[in-house]
């Protein structure tokens, strides 16, 4: 073996080591574009009720008055926190504020799809797949718009 090719494998394998641990928050956001306030229920892939008790950070629910970018959400240092109407093992119902942006799930890499099962608005069920095709990618974050 010549001293490139060991040279060349091993910065390949710090490369490796250090894009491994590389992640990026990707939140799933919605936006209440309507007059009205909005009946959503959001269905787990897991136990939420119990993950409620273990991570608050990611399932607080935090809503804004306004439609606001991800950034601008970020931004404020105590956001309002959504009242759950119903709170069951795999699912929860919440109510939308009018022209209001909520944080639904804060994730990293995408995650929000795998471990949110779906997401019913007006009696509508939406599957991941489809809120991530229907829903804008602004700064490595996914923002639904209900019109």
């Amino acid at each position: 073996m010549s001293i490139k090719s060991i040279t060349i494998g091993f910065l390949c394998c710090i490369l490796l080591a250090v894009l491994s641990g590389c992640s990026w928050l990707t939140d799933f956001y919605i936006q209440n574009l309507t007059d009205s306030k909005k009946i959503i229920k959001i269905n787990y892939t897991y136990p939420i009720s119990k993950a409620m008790d273990n991570e608050p950070g990611s399932i607080g629910f935090n809503y804004e008055h306004g439609i606001l970018s991800p950034r601008a959400f970020y931004k404020i240092k105590n956001p309002k926190s959504l009242e759950k109407i119903e709170v069951r093992d795999s699912s929860i119902a919440l109510e939308l504020y009018p022209n209001s942006t909520t944080k639904i799930y804060k994730s990293h890499n995408g995650s929000w799809r795998y471990r949110i099962k779906s997401v019913e608005i007006d009696g509508t069920i939406f599957y991941p797949e489809k809120l991530k095709d229907k829903s804008r990618y602004i700064s490595n974050h996914y923002v639904y718009k209900i019109n």
